[in-house]
């Protein structure tokens, strides 16, 4: 296992190695060479003594995928703020930035962030977590952090592809102005989206692996779910499954507060824009009342005035339809979530306690 995740870390690390120096116009071949430095430090991680005192490395080479995972996680959040330095920012000014020079970073971001989610499991699985934890593993979805970092990456390339679109293509100025061209709340809006997204595709991935294997009489012992209920009788040895379940239904709720937070957030966010777009209309119209100017001048000066109500409107326009979906794809989420437990739990009431 240690040097599968070498050579997966070198390769990965190495690709994007090259796709970080190719964004910031530098030499490629250093950039390989740091990345594929970089994945041989979970290997020596896991060959380096313990300290005295302290507990062996964890099976299955547990120590190789914790420094994999941390140095993915480091990678990530330096792509991120490149990203958001070299593409989010002029883009954000209306200057000129190129997407085929920055095609490769996006494409080796999306496989370090899949990376990561697989060595964040691995890394789980291979460690002898209490029922608390292994539970919480299972249900909180991918890290808070790593959702942002890659929701910023998705986002900005997003809003750089509308920006293509616009010059290349005549029919995409409409869509793209209302992103690009009414101040910073609709690229927020769509940064939030992005991070409510990654989060509920996360855990669809999670549900959808336990119920594959709950489902399977062979494969049933490598559910999360399954060795959770184990362990709790192991730890607790109780009669009834009641506290138990209750437990689980407690973290599967907990998993949603983030993500309603978000779909909270997003119209608030487009009201904000609306109420601002207002109040910059009325300042406009406030100036010109006062002034003492022909017909012709107050029409060009009326028409500047009135032009922050396309940010009081397109900014609610679309953060009311990205909650929409947003909302849509969390409601559904949650009642195949509350299915998969509701089998679950009847499946565990007809356990006897002699199954283990």
């Amino acid at each position: 296992m240690p040097l599968i995740i070498t050579i997966a870390s070198s390769i990965l690390f190495a690709t994007a190695g090259a796709s970080l120096a190719y964004t910031l116009d530098a030499q490629v071949q250093p950039g390989v060479a740091a990345g594929a430095a970089l994945g041989l430090v979970p290997l020596l991680t896991n060959l380096l003594p313990n300290r005295p005192g302290r507990s062996s490395a964890p099976r299955g080479g547990g120590g190789a995928i914790r420094g994999a995972e941390w140095l993915n996680l480091a990678l990530l959040v330096v792509i991120s703020v490149v990203v958001a330095w070299l593409l989010l920012l002029p883009l954000l000014r209306d200057e000129p930035v190129g997407i085929r020079r920055n095609l490769p970073l996006l494409l080796s971001t999306l496989a370090l962030y899949v990376y990561y989610l697989l060595l964040n499991r691995a890394s789980a699985a291979s460690r002898d977590l209490k029922l608390m934890n292994r539970l919480t593993s299972l249900f909180s979805g991918p890290p808070m952090v790593i959702a942002f970092v890659m929701s910023v990456t998705v986002s900005t390339y997003l809003l750089l592809v509308m920006h293509y679109l616009r010059l290349n293509h005549s029919g995409w100025e409409f869509y793209a102005d209302k992103f690009l061209d009414r101040g910073i709340i609709p690229p927020i809006t769509v940064l939030l989206f992005f991070w409510g997204l990654l989060m509920l595709a996360n855990k669809f991935w999670v549900l959808w692996r336990e119920r594959h294997l709950l489902g399977s009489d062979r494969r049933r012992e490598r559910s999360v779910l399954m060795q959770a209920y184990y362990q709790n009788l192991r730890e607790r040895g109780e009669a009834s499954p009641q506290a138990y379940l209750d437990l689980v239904w407690k973290k599967s709720a907990e998993f949603y507060i983030v993500p309603r937070y978000i779909n909270w957030a997003i119209p608030i966010l487009g009201f904000i824009g609306t109420v601002l777009g207002i109040s910059l209309a009325a300042e406009g119209l406030q100036r010109i009342i006062g002034k003492q100017q022909g017909l012709t001048q107050m029409s060009s000066d009326l028409g500047q005035a009135i032009s922050p109500l396309g940010i009081a409107f397109d900014t609610t326009l679309i953060a009311l339809s990205l909650s929409v979906v947003l909302t849509l794809v969390q409601t559904i989420l949650q009642r195949w979530e509350d299915n998969l437990l509701i089998d679950y739990e009847n499946r565990i009431r007809k356990m006897p306690l002699s199954s283990l």
